[in-house]
C-alpha cells in the first residue's frame, strides 16, 4: 500500500495531539528504544540513553518525525562498495593482519561498519592497477570466436585476489551479498573486435562523441550464457552472485572498457539472460539500465538516451514491453548526471525496485536522501587507493590511442574511503565510514521503508519496518547543537535527543 507525503502529513496532524495520552514519563510500559550515534571516528557507534515508547508527555521538541506503518515503499538491499581491481590490489599491499583489520572494520556488523552489499565486475572494469584490461573469455592467438565459451575462465579474478577478498568479507560478514556488472562483452562479441572502448565524433559535431564498439546481433545469446557462466564459476568458489546488471553504462563514449547496446538489443539481451538463468536453475535477479538518472529519462533534454524505452514494445514486434518488464527485477542507477527524483518516478511508474549501483558520494546525507527516493541500495565505486591517490588506469580523454602507462602515472584519485599507506603498510579510513555504518549495521535485506515526514529544523529521517516486525529509524542532525526529536510511528511515540552533527539509529519492537 502506498500513500503520499500529503497523507503522512495528515497522519501527523491526527497523531500528535494524542501524544500526551500514553503512560507518563518514567513508566516501564511500552517497548525499549535503543540507539547509537556517530559523528566520525572520534565518536563512532556510541550508545544513546534507552527510552521507551509511550513515555512521551507531549512537551516541546525541535523536530517531529512521523511515519505511517501502512505506507510502505522499497525494501533495503544494502550499503557497500565495489571490488574493483584497483581497490583489491591496494588492500593486498597491507600485511595479512592489517588487511584483515581493514576488512573487519568495513564489513563486520558487530565490530565494524557492517557494509553488506558489494559489486563484482565481470572482467575488467575501468579501474585497474595491473594492465592489461581483460574479459573472462579472451582468445588465444589464431582463435577468432568462441561461441562454445571453451576459453571462459575466472583465472584473473583468482590471481588478482578478487575471490580471496570476497572470502575475507564473507568471514567477517556472513550476511554480505554480491551482484555483478560487465563493462563490455569480450572483444570477439563486438563489432569492432576491441574490448576497450572506441569513440568517434558524432556526425556534424566537433565536441560530441559516440561509442563505436557495439554488441554483435549474433552474440546476444552467447553474451547471456557468458554472464551465467560467471555466476556459476563464482558459485563454485562459494560465492553467490544474487543479481546481474544488463551492462555497466551502455553506450558510454569512453576509451576504457565499454560497449554500446541499442534499446532493441537490451530488450533481447534481458530476455536471453533470464532464459539462460532459468535453464541453469538459478534465481539470480536482473537489473536493467545501470546508468545515470539522465540516461533513463530527462524531459528537458533531447540528447538523453531515454533507456526507459526498454519497457516499450519493440517497433518490429519482436519483443513486447510486458516481456521485458517480466524479465527485469529492478532498475539500476548511477548519479553522475540528472535528477535523482527519477528513481522515485521509475519506481512508481514501473513497480520495479530501484538500486543505486554506483556512486562516489560518501555523504551519509546523500544515502538518506536517496533512500527516501526509493533506492534500495547504495554502492560506492573505487574506494581504496594508495596515499598518492594513484594505482589506477582511468581517463576522461576521448583518445583511442591513449598511452595507458602515462594515464597510470598521472591520474590520481586521492581521499577515497580507504587509504593504503604503502610505506608503512597501514591503512586509514575517512570519518564518513562511521555514519555509513548507522545504516548498514542496523538494517537488513528485506526491511521495508515507510513513508515518513520531511526534514524539519535540520533533522532528516528514514524509517524502516524490520522483517521481525520492529522498526529502525535513522535520523540525521545537520545542526551544530543537539536536537530533541519526537518520533511517531502509528500509535507508538517517544522523544530522543539526537547529538549535534550526527547520524543516530534507533530500534524498537512493533
Amino acid at each position: 500500500m502506498r500513500r503520499t507525503l500529503t497523507t503522512v502529513a495528515a497522519v501527523a496532524v491526527m497523531t500528535l495531539p494524542l501524544i500526551g495520552a500514553g503512560p507518563t514519563a518514567g513508566s516501564t510500559h511500552g517497548h525499549a528504544v535503543t540507539g547509537t550515534y556517530s559523528t566520525g571516528g572520534a565518536q563512532a557507534w556510541r550508545p544513546l540513553p534507552v527510552v521507551r515508547t509511550g513515555t512521551d508527555t507531549g512537551g516541546p521538541v525541535d523536530a517531529t518525525v512521523v511515519a505511517d506503518p501502512g505506507a510502505t515503499r522499497q525494501k533495503y538491499t544494502g550499503v557497500g562498495f565495489s571490488l574493483d581491481e584497483t581497490s583489491v590490489s591496494n588492500l593486498w599491499k597491507l600485511s595479512p593482519g592489517e588487511r584483515a583489520r581493514a576488512v573487519r572494520l568495513l564489513v563486520d556488523p558487530v565490530h565494524g561498519a557492517g557494509l553488506d552489499r558489494f559489486r563484482l565486475t565481470i572482467g575488467s572494469p575501468d579501474l585497474i592497477e595491473h594492465l592489461p584490461f581483460w574479459s573472462e573469455d579472451d582468445l588465444p592467438a589464431g582463435v577468432t570466436e568462441d561461441f562454445g565459451l571453451r576459453h571462459f575462465s575466472i583465472r584473473r579474478d583468482l590471481d588478482l585476489h578478487i575471490v580471496d577478498t570476497i572470502k575475507l568479507i564473507q568471514r567477517y560478514n556472513p550476511r554480505a551479498t554480491f551482484f555483478a556488472s560487465a563493462w563490455s562483452a569480450p572483444a570477439w562479441m563486438k563489432t569492432d573486435n576491441r574490448f576497450l572502448g572506441q569513440v568517434a565524433l558524432k556526425p556534424g559535431s566537433a565536441t560530441e562523441y559516440y561509442q563505436v564498439g557495439k554488441l554483435r546481433d549474433d552474440c546476444i545469446e552467447v553474451l547471456a550464457r557468458y554472464y551465467v557462466k560467471f555466476v556459476q564459476a563464482y558459485a563454485r568458489q562459494g560465492i553467490r552472485v544474487d543479481a546481474l546488471t544488463l551492462l555497466n553504462e551502455p553506450g558510454m563514449d569512453v576509451v576504457y572498457p565499454a560497449m554500446d547496446i541499442s534499446v532493441a538489443q537490451q530488450q533481447k539481451l534481458a530476455l536471453a539472460i533470464k532464459r539462460e538463468l532459468r535453464t541453469a536453475r538459478l534465481g539470480t535477479r536482473l537489473y536493467v539500465h545501470d546508468f545515470n538518472f539522465w540516461d533513463w529519462r530527462d524531459p528537458n533534454s533531447t540528447a538523453t538516451k531515454n533507456y526507459h524505452r526498454i519497457f516499450d514494445d519493440a517497433p518490429d514486434g519482436s519483443v513486447t514491453g510486458a516481456q521485458v518488464r517480466e524479465a527485469a527485477d529492478a532498475i539500476a542507477f548511477h548519479p553522475y548526471w540528472g535528477d535523482p527524483t527519477v528513481m522515485r518516478d521509475a519506481y512508481e511508474e514501473t513497480g520495479k525496485p530501484v538500486e543505486l549501483t554506483e556512486t562516489s558520494d560518501l555523504s551519509p546525507s546523500t544515502v538518506l536522501d536517496d533512500f527516501r527516493l526509493d533506492a534500495g541500495s547504495y554502492i560506492l565505486w573505487a574506494q581504496t587507493t594508495d596515499q598518492d591517490g594513484g594505482t589506477l588506469h582511468w581517463t576522461p580523454a576521448r583518445d583511442n590511442d591513449i598511452d595507458w602507462d602515462e594515464v597510470a602515472a598521472t591520474t590520481k584519485w586521492p581521499d577515497r574511503l580507504v587509504t593504503v599507506h604503502t610505506d608503512t603498510r597501514k591503512f586509514t579510513v575517512r570519518d564518513e565510514l562511521y555514519p555509513l555504518g548507522q545504516f548498514a549495521k542496523y538494517l537488513s535485506p528485506g526491511d521495508v521503508r515507510l513513508e515518513s515526514s520531511a526534514a524539519q529544523h535540520g533533522v532528516a529521517n528514514v524509517v524502516y519496518r524490520t522483517r521481525g516486525g520492529g522498526y529502525t529509524a535513522v535520523l540525521g542532525n545537520g545542526a551544530d547543537s543537539d536536537r530533541r526529536v519526537r518520533v511517531a510511528v502509528g500509535d507508538q511515540t517517544f522523544v530522543v535527543t539526537v547529538p549535534a552533527g550526527s547520524f543516530a539509529t534507533y530500534r524498537w519492537k512493533g
